[in-house]
């Protein structure tokens, strides 16, 4: 292998790690379900 393809794959490599603990380390999003409603009678949320 050259030392050219060993450089990308080292790099693509420390993406990867790079990614997981980004991942790991912010709070995923509370899942679940938002419910719109308005306190006017018969409108429609758009």
């Amino acid at each position: 292998m050259t030392r050219r393809h060993k450089l990308l794959l080292l790099l693509a490599f420390e993406v990867l790690v790079l990614g997981f603990t980004q991942a790991r380390i912010s709070d995923p999003p509370q899942r679940g379900i938002s419910i719109e409603t308005t306190v006017t009678p018969n409108h429609v949320v758009t």
